[in-house]
């Protein structure tokens, strides 16, 4: 028992703390600068260059399929900024003519060319694998799941980008006019931002799939906006309220069942979903009760 938790649901565990993370922070940006959406357009549309790289490369080699899916998102951001700047479109519009095309564009892709050669499905890419995330010989870093140092890489990089960032966020979030006008205009941000977005959606997608990308990215941010308006403190509680919705999402989901003698346990990802929606409306309960 043991042994499979250290094997199975470790690593599983670390991916989606570590997921819970990253699009927590990057959900916290999207959200102040209201452009959550952005996540669920990318997170889609990253799909047909996962199956395009497949067909180029004949390899499910990590490497390929991340920059495929990086192409793919970059494609994406640029269509829909290009969609926004003819003005016939606003930007909620741009964002689901983009995620329907390219998901539908995926799902045409595999089920024409790719077929049953090799398990990439839509549902891999609706839920993720994050049950099928296996460390044989935990603790030894040289078989190491390929998605937990990627995922510890972009945490890192999102951190440390905050961090030297601050100031110039806090002016650009707060009065973009103002930061215009003293020389510090706030697209090399945008760009910057939209950036992280993608390098995110691209780290957490093969873990824990489209759904779960777009819960982690919205569900702790919308929490800390209702603790708290001070930017360094709702930073910090959406990383840390994404690490919980996704800790005691799997727990509740993968393990709990299994130890109230369920034969099976449930689906990961839908339960991670589930719990940060929870979070929120239970702030949400919370917060009216106490006003009021």
């Amino acid at each position: 028992m043991i042994s499979t938790f250290y094997s199975i649901d470790l690593p599983a565990l670390i991916c989606a703390a570590l997921a819970g993370l990253a699009c927590g922070l990057c959900g916290s940006l999207l959200l102040l600068r209201q452009q959550t959406m952005m996540a669920d357009a990318l997170s889609h549309s990253l799909l047909p260059g996962l199956v395009i790289a497949f067909i180029i490369s004949g390899s499910l080699n990590m490497s390929y399929m991340l920059t495929g899916a990086f192409i793919s998102c970059a494609i994406a951001a640029l269509l829909i900024y290009a969609i926004q700047s003819t003005r016939i479109l606003n930007a909620n519009m741009a964002m689901g003519i983009v995620l329907t095309s390219f998901f539908a564009l995926g799902v045409l892709i595999i089920e024409t060319l790719i077929d049953n050669k090799v398990h990439l499905d839509t549902e891999h890419a609706l839920y993720g694998a994050l049950e099928l995330t296996y460390w044989p010989d935990a603790g030894n870093l040289k078989i190491i799941p390929p998605q937990i140092p990627f995922l510890a890489f972009v945490c890192i990089t999102l951190i440390f980008y905050l961090f030297l960032s601050h100031p110039r966020l806090k002016l650009q979030l707060s009065d973009p006019d103002f930061a215009k006008s003293i020389g510090k205009p706030p697209i090399f941000t945008n760009i910057l931002i939209i950036g992280l977005t993608i390098l995110v959606c691209v780290a957490s997608f093969e873990a824990v799939g489209s759904i779960l990308v777009l819960a982690l990215i919205v569900c702790p941010p919308a929490c800390a906006f209702i603790v708290t308006k001070k930017l360094s403190s709702h930073i910090v509680l959406s990383g840390l309220f994404g690490m919980a919705s996704a800790i005691f999402g799997y727990y509740i989901g993968a393990i709990l069942p299994l130890q109230l003698g369920w034969e099976a346990s449930l689906n990961a990802a839908g339960m991670i979903a589930l719990t940060g929606g929870l979070m929120v409306m239970a702030f949400i309960i919370y917060t009216h009760i106490h006003k009021s």
